[in-house]
């Protein structure tokens, strides 16, 4: 079984899939042991194939130039959000060699777990069409306050930088729309309640639990 988590960047996916790989999402009845999920980072896997040598990383330098770059050599991670984050033409660039590169790689991934049970843990999961694998599609939405201080503390960006990502990416209704599940992350009491919800709607029958 795939479980797609998606939402804009500060909502707190990735804590929600985390926590869910580290949780027992079943039992195999016939084993008497317990089933976990194994998760992929979207995120994690742009890093590992962005690197310098690998086909992404020369895509994104022939598509941005060589002043996106380190003195190492390795991308500047920052300096190309910017850059993608106020250039629509430029973001859509970025995505479509996303889509092509890092989309198949995950595919892959997953088709390789030896775990009943995968978390793709992906922000553009629908628009990449990721979401077309999933058998459970969840977005995670928060304020957009809260969205600010996370985004500002982990990526040490100034408000306004913040606030231009957040314009840039979809609205909640985009996820309420295209989603099987919702889930509210504004805080640890929203986590905990979150993961519990996803645990009880999965156990319903509303999927192949």
């Amino acid at each position: 079984m795939i479980i797609g988590i998606t939402g804009n960047s500060g909502s707190g996916k990735t804590s929600i899939s985390r926590l869910l790989g580290t949780v027992p999402m079943r039992q195999n009845v016939a084993k008497g042991t317990h089933l976990y999920a194994d998760i992929i980072n979207a995120d994690e896997v742009v890093k590992e194939m962005s690197m310098p040598g690998t086909t992404y990383y020369e895509k994104i330098i022939k598509a941005f130039g060589e002043d996106i770059l380190l003195q190492s050599g390795e991308i500047d991670k920052p300096k190309l959000a910017d850059i993608i984050f106020k250039d629509n033409e430029k973001r859509d660039v970025l995505n479509s060699l996303t889509f092509k590169y890092i989309v198949e790689e995950i595919k892959t991934r997953a088709n390789l777990s030896k775990s009943e049970i995968v978390i793709i843990d992906a922000p553009l999961l629908i628009e990449s069409k990721l979401n077309e694998i999933c058998d459970v599609v969840i977005s995670v939405i928060a304020d957009e306050n809260i969205k600010l201080k996370r985004i500002c503390a982990r990526d040490n960006i100034d408000k306004n930088t913040a606030l231009n990502r957040i314009k840039a990416q979809p609205k909640n209704e985009f996820y309420i729309k295209n989603s099987d599940l919702v889930v509210e992350n504004n805080n640890e009491s929203d986590l905990i309640k979150a993961i519990e919800e996803i645990k009880k709607w999965l156990k319903r029958g509303q999927s192949p639990f």
